[in-house]
């Protein structure tokens, strides 16, 4: 009798990608992600706004409002994800797994920041999030129910490779502008994606799951519609803050 268990990781276990070849596939995708970059800055409104010199005080606060929200309810489908990796891959279960316990919590990094220039925790709990930031989780929920777990990696490694990439120098400008002292939890939130190789530490997960030519090209299309979810986001938040802030003085 055939054994009826499945789901279980026990198939074959050996990655699609050989490691020189997966090294080649980063490469291109990180030439696809710096590509959306160029487009992100050029197309997004006010996406450079936190590297300027006089930072909006209501887009500052509100974007850490909306950051430490989307940690809480992305982690909700980020932890149902390791159930579906766990059934494709045992080793990228245990890479995921350990990744998510280093970023678990770091909503608590971006709230203590929050209460640095003014908004207590009790405002923070009050402030429901953006439709914006929903919508990203509603996507995250639709991908593990519709498409499998392959779209929820894709977000971490485009966020992970993004922040090494470029966190540091808005936070030179933060320290200008904010104050150095304002801004520890934003610092240590950069120093573990960095100091964890955390864009690695995904991309190993990824390397796990991707099992044919088709995932490839889906993990290509999960970087851009997730760009195009965030820059939703961003227009929601500039819309409200940077550009009302300027109707009302005209």
């Amino acid at each position: 009798m055939k054994n009826r268990v499945t789901n279980a990781g026990y198939g074959n276990r050996k990655p699609f990608l050989s490691a020189a070849a997966a090294v080649e596939l980063r490469a291109e995708m990180d030439r696809q992600i710096d590509a959306q970059v160029v487009e992100w800055y050029a197309n997004v409104p006010a996406a450079a706004h936190l590297e300027s010199k006089n930072v909006d005080s209501a887009y500052y606060k509100r974007n850490l409002i909306e950051t430490a929200w989307r940690i809480r309810l992305l982690r909700v489908a980020e932890a149902k994800a390791l159930t579906e990796i766990a059934k494709q891959s045992p080793e990228a279960a245990q890479i995921w797994a350990n990744y998510e316990q280093e970023e678990m919590l770091h909503d608590e990094l971006f709230i203590q920041d929050l209460a640095k220039v003014g908004v207590s925790r009790e405002e923070f709990l009050a402030t429901e999030p953006y439709l914006t930031t929903k919508l990203l989780a509603g996507y995250f929920s639709y991908l593990l129910d519709h498409e499998g777990p392959l779209g929820v990696v894709a977000y971490s490694y485009l966020v992970e490779y993004v922040n090494v990439k470029l966190e540091p120098r808005k936070l030179v400008a933060l320290k200008e502008s904010i104050g150095e002292q304002n801004i520890g939890g934003q610092i240590s939130h950069s120093h573990t994606d960095i100091n964890d190789d955390h864009p690695g530490e995904v991309w190993a997960a990824v390397r796990h799951l991707i099992r044919d030519e088709q995932d490839i090209e889906a993990f290509k299309k999960y970087l851009q519609e997730h760009q195009t979810v965030l820059a939703l986001y961003f227009k929601e938040l500039a819309d409200n803050t940077v550009a009302a802030d300027e109707k009302a003085v005209a």
